[in-house]
């Protein structure tokens, strides 16, 4: 292998051109049209022999995720290097339960198709390396509910014997907070959460690079340069706001190397890049808060996250990975709630935008310090659910105006 630079066009995903197929799409929450929409079993055929007439695909690359496994054709080397940092690549006769597609010669729009039924997912008109990443979470997001697993897009590490999720959207930190140098990483962005325990989903990093110094981002710069060192780098869009590093977990020195179970969750982060700096650094809560935040996700939208975001952008992402989790809300937050109770997790809303005293954005050491101290501290933050769900809820009547 080497390391490679890639330019993609567009630079972000594009939710809005994803459409799901089969009998299965009855599961899916339509009460999310821009993440779920429903498309014909022809428009899914036809582009399905579009991609099946192309003569470039090169030789077929299998991999593993928790409790589902692919099979990936693609024409572009990079891509299947991509794929090789991000997940568990398996034996070439191990085919994969689910195929993917994913072709980037066809001059066309960006179009993602996923047939739950026949077990599809065809991606072309992007090169974008985030539509297979979070094509294949999506996937797993579907999948793992029927076996009473729950997906979550969230960092995980573990502190002082203690196992700590940190949920957000691009842009919100969640990425750079849980790849603290004092932390053991379990995964930087998808996890699972079973009766058996925390496990990582993906075996790779893939990091924003905005910004990234050893200064500020010591563990994440580490592991950039080791994969350097090791020609297992891949650049995205370096010149763009939404500049990306993949690189395999085994790049972090401070991190677990293998998939195994961890212990239940202690202490749950939901950080909010709250934009407005309506809400305090950090606020503990409980019962009906957690759900409330959980299912409506408050935060900002980073520029270059998604084709077309070019501005901070107020945003309600249920589940903090909304156009990743395909089925009810609901489904997903019960099952948190039920784990939370079951297992007396400790949960935190944490804004990691703008501080409502200074106007300006919270430090990352400061909010580095203030996650530390909600860990370790003996005599527990006082529940503010209460004094934030009202706050939640006055943003989210505005919202609906």
């Amino acid at each position: 292998m080497t390391n490679i630079s890639i330019t993609t066009s567009p630079t972000g995903r594009s939710p809005d051109k994803k459409y799901f197929f089969g009998e299965q799409t009855k599961d899916l929450d339509l009460t999310r049209p821009k993440f779920n929409k429903i498309g014909k079993e022809e428009d899914f055929d036809e582009f399905y022999t579009l991609l099946q007439q192309q003569t470039n695909y090169l030789d077929p690359m299998n991999f593993e995720t928790v409790g589902t496994n692919f099979t990936i054709h693609t024409n572009d080397e990079r891509h299947k290097q991509f794929v090789w940092n991000m997940f568990k690549v398996t034996a070439e006769d191990q085919e994969g339960d689910w195929t993917i597609w994913h072709n980037t010669s066809i001059d066309m729009e960006p179009k993602i198709y996923v047939h739950l039924d026949r077990k599809l997912l065809l991606i072309a008109g992007t090169t974008f390396l985030g539509e297979i990443k979070k094509g294949v979470f999506g996937i797993v997001s579907f999948e793992l509910p029927k076996f009473d697993r729950l997906p979550m897009h969230c960092g995980a590490f573990t502190y002082r014997k203690t196992t700590n999720l940190m949920f957000g959207l691009s842009g919100t930190g969640k990425t750079t907070l849980s790849s603290d140098p004092e932390y053991k990483l379990i995964s930087d962005d998808e996890v699972v959460w079973s009766n058996m325990g925390i496990r990582m989903i993906e075996t790779g990093c893939y990091a924003k690079s905005e910004g990234l110094t050893p200064a500020t981002h010591p563990t994440i710069f580490d592991a950039v340069e080791r994969a350097r060192q090791r020609d297992t780098l891949v650049e995205e869009n370096p010149e763009a706001a939404n500049a990306r590093l993949s690189y395999p977990i085994s790049c972090v020195e401070n991190a677990y190397h293998k998939r195994s179970n961890f212990s239940h969750a202690d202490n749950i982060f939901f950080l909010t890049m709250d934009a407005e700096g309506v809400f305090p650094a950090i606020s503990r809560i409980s019962g009906n808060a957690v759900r409330r935040f959980f299912e409506t996700g408050y935060t900002s939208t980073m520029p270059g996250t998604e084709a077309g975001v070019t501005e901070i952008k107020r945003t309600l992402s249920p589940c903090y990975g909304s156009p990743f989790m395909p089925r009810s809300v609901q489904t997903y937050s019960d099952m948190l709630i039920d784990k939370v109770e079951q297992h007396g997790s400790n949960v935190f809303l944490v804004n990691t935008g703008m501080n409502p005293e200074t106007g300006k954005r919270f430090a990352l050491d400061f909010t580095r310090n203030i996650i530390k101290q909600a860990i370790l501290t003996e005599y527990p933050l006082e529940d503010t659910s209460e004094n934030v769900l009202e706050k939640l809820e006055t943003i989210i009547e505005g919202e609906n105006k």
